[in-house]
């Protein structure tokens, strides 16, 4: 089991609700956080509450994600691991998909985690050891996504993206984790977007930032690769 106190993590969408719970369980295991967000005024609050930093960058851009992690390491003195959950969402049948939404799907959920992690890798690999996440879908572990076809093609991309930097990653202790939300998350946003339903049937974002300091806790000889968080029965 590695200890997480002193390790820095880059948080992307780091003023976003999802990002709020992980940095919560992150905080509370003694990590600091560089809160990366294209908006400035959320992922400030987040830093001071946190007692982190925050960082404004536009992560469809790779020159930004280059800069970002040069930006940590300079004002935070290392950088331990990457956990990515900037994304998009879209209901969108196949015969009524606007073709401009293919690009929206696969920059917010694929560009950004390639070009982060692409930016981040070098950092982790001159130590030999780091960690890195990003969120799937259930749509990506099922492989079906009906009405979400877009959505769940470009959340699979993400899970096989990463299930495969893994695999490139052997002979490291630098650690990948995938997660699996297999229902709606307990959102402002959902909460919003869907009225009508019961919110405590969903998934609770405490246990994914809880299940993302498992994974990021467990040592080469005991990874966790993909974890599915189940909302009630």
């Amino acid at each position: 089991m590695y200890s997480l106190e002193g390790k820095v993590y880059i948080l992307t969408g780091g003023g976003g609700a999802v990002a709020g719970a992980i940095a919560e369980s992150f905080a509370r295991a003694g990590a600091r956080l560089a809160f990366a967000d294209a908006y400035e005024q959320p992922s400030l609050e987040r830093a001071q509450r946190y007692g982190g930093r925050a960082f404004v960058v536009n992560l469809t851009h790779y020159p930004d994600a280059e800069h970002l992690v040069r930006q940590v390491k300079a004002q935070m003195g290392r950088v331990d691991g990457l956990i990515h959950t900037v994304g998009g969402f879209a209901y969108a049948p196949v015969k009524d998909t606007d073709p401009g939404l293919y690009d929206r799907m696969f920059d917010l959920n694929v560009r950004t985690l390639f070009y982060a992690t692409r930016a981040v890798l070098p950092e982790l690999l001159e130590q030999k050891d780091g960690f890195i996440a990003g969120i799937a879908a259930a749509a990506a572990w099922s492989g079906v996504g009906p009405g979400v076809a877009l959505y769940a093609a470009a959340k699979a991309a993400v899970a096989t993206y990463l299930r495969s930097l893994d695999a490139e990653l052997g002979g490291t202790a630098i650690r990948v984790a995938v997660v699996y939300p297999m229902g709606a998350v307990d959102t402002p946003a959902n909460r919003k977007e869907m009225p009508e339903a019961d919110p405590m049937a969903w998934v609770d974002p405490a246990e994914i930032g809880e299940s993302l300091v498992y994974a990021a806790s467990r040592s080469p000889r005991g990874r966790v690769l993909e974890l599915q968080i189940f909302p009630p029965r």
